[in-house]
């Protein structure tokens, strides 16, 4: 019975770089734990401000700027839809002016609404990308934390 290497040979394949020194585990499922109703982005703001590893720190801070981003965007719009509304409860304008000033309005709304869902697809990607260690932007947000 003959054997291809002996046992004095080095193996051909050296063993591949430490994955979990580079990146974290909670530095990947941090985007995942961001897009948990209600505690997601209270619990990304605490792994932000306990975290020692860059990795994750940076992680992190793009889910928590995307939250932000989002709940900001949402609060803003419907604060402004709500306002104008009861504005021009008190306040007769044309019907035409009306339509004209709340239709920009209801089309942030909708935008703003539709960061939300889309923020089911942008938690994946952000996650995928921190797989293979890249702490990746969210698209349209800010830099705010």
């Amino acid at each position: 019975m003959s054997t291809n290497s002996s046992p004095t040979e080095s193996p051909t394949t050296e063993p591949g770089p430490s994955i979990l020194a580079e990146r974290t585990l909670l530095g990947i499922f941090v985007h995942f734990i961001a897009i948990l109703p209600f505690i997601g982005p209270i619990a990304t703001v605490v792994i932000y401000l306990v975290s020692s590893h860059e990795f994750t720190r940076a992680n992190a801070r793009n889910a928590l700027d995307w939250h932000l981003f989002v709940i900001g965007s949402v609060l803003a719009a419907f604060a402004l839809l709500i306002g104008l509304d009861t504005l021009f409860e008190y306040v007769m304008v044309p019907d035409l002016l009306e339509s004209a000033v709340l239709l920009p309005v209801f089309v942030l709304v909708l935008a703003a609404m539709s960061l939300g869902l889309l923020s089911a697809v942008i938690w994946i990607v952000a996650m995928a990308k921190a797989i293979f260690g890249e702490a990746w932007r969210y698209p349209f947000a800010p830099e705010l934390v």
